[in-house]
């Protein structure tokens, strides 16, 4: 279980740091609707990776795990560079 956890947890911040600072998704949408403000959860590290986790944990652990591995790989590669 508290393996599990870990999992989900690990894979939604990996997949939020990369949706909003590597491939910049937010600042597409802003650009695109033309928006000057923020757009919360989506512009925000922290928030999205609090929803990311909820949605995981509703997954099952094979989709968690996938998603780790995928966005952790793009998550070493920006600190390896």
């Amino acid at each position: 279980m508290l393996t599990e956890l870990f999992i989900h947890t690990t894979a939604a911040f990996c997949f939020a740091y990369y949706f909003v600072n590597v491939a910049g998704i937010p600042m597409v949408i802003k650009r695109a609707l033309k928006h000057e403000g923020r757009i919360k959860p989506l512009d925000c590290v922290t928030c999205l990776t609090v929803w990311t986790s909820v949605a995981l944990l509703l997954l099952p652990v094979q989709v968690s795990v996938y998603t780790c591995f995928i966005f952790l790989a793009g998550f070493i590669a920006t600190k390896i560079k």
